[in-house]
């Protein structure tokens, strides 16, 4: 037995636990309260470890602050690819994608509030998100595109911008307040508007 190793191994665990709790009173604090309100000494509280230590993990709020926010993308990427692999044509994919957003945002209603809602409080961290949104969304219409689902005519990230800005103001303006619309109305008009636009003769 390699009693060093064993020991390494633990110490991984134990710094991988605390790592988790940070991030679980983070997320808790962030979603109850602004961003400018929130400091580290109350995510290291909340996470049951001294002040000290969220300085082993972290370098500030923002960085941790991030770290929930771009796994939750990632999150919300692999569900939307899914969505749509599924599928069996575009349209449908269309309709799927928007589903996926839409359940998406209700499962995860206190993260987007953190990111989108009106008291977030950092305009530069919300940039930041939705340029990551988009970045992500371009390279999902790139392989859209060389699939035959969408125009070939279509510069993605020029697409990736305007759905990214649609979706995430539609979608906190929807969470903020669901009686505004029904759920489904919200769902046919976000897949309505990539598939045949709003005009009509």
């Amino acid at each position: 037995m390699d009693v060093s190793h064993e020991q390494t191994s633990a110490r991984d665990r134990g710094r991988q636990e605390t790592r988790r709790r940070l991030v679980a009173s983070a997320h808790a604090l962030f979603a109850s309260h602004p961003l400018a309100r929130v400091t580290t000494h109350d995510i290291a509280r909340g996470a049951g470890v001294a002040a000290g230590t969220f300085y082993l993990h972290f370098s500030d709020k923002e960085a941790v602050f991030r770290e929930i926010v771009y796994s939750a993308i990632e999150r919300l990427r692999a569900r939307l690819q899914q969505a749509m692999k599924d599928a069996p044509d575009g349209e449908a994919g269309i309709r799927a994608h928007a589903e996926a957003l839409v359940s998406f945002a209700e499962d995860n209603a206190d993260l987007m509030r953190i990111v989108f809602g009106r008291d977030h409080g950092s305009a530069e961290l919300e940039s930041d998100v939705l340029d990551y949104m988009a970045a992500v969304g371009a390279d999902m219409l790139r392989r859209r595109i060389q699939d035959g689902h969408f125009r070939g005519s279509l510069d993605p990230r020029v697409a990736a911008q305007a759905l990214t800005g649609m979706f995430s103001r539609t979608v906190i303006w929807w969470i903020e307040d669901p009686s505004r619309c029904p759920r489904e109305t919200l769902i046919e008009t976000l897949a309505g508007i990539q598939l045949g636009g709003t005009y009509s003769d």
